[in-house]
């Protein structure tokens, strides 16, 4: 997967977050720690699940950084 297609992954889950706490059913932080462990999980499944549990990561924190407001920095 390129650098485009991840970010662009983690934009809509970022979105899909907003729309989520909008609407009362978890909050942004939630779902990104939820990616976060699902990160976790992968990794620990081993290690042909590497790359997928580092976009899984990265997703989650592009979701905790839209959480907390932040924007990217490149």
């Amino acid at each position: 997967m390129d650098d485009d297609a991840r970010e662009a992954i983690g934009t809509v889950l970022a979105a899909i977050g907003g729309i989520l706490e909008r609407d009362g059913v978890c909050s942004t932080y939630e779902l990104a720690e939820t990616l976060g462990g699902v990160a976790m999980m992968t990794a620990e499944a081993g290690e042909q699940f590497q790359w997928r549990a580092a976009y899984i990561g990265s997703w989650a924190m592009m979701v905790n950084a839209a959480a907390d407001g932040r924007q990217r920095v490149n």
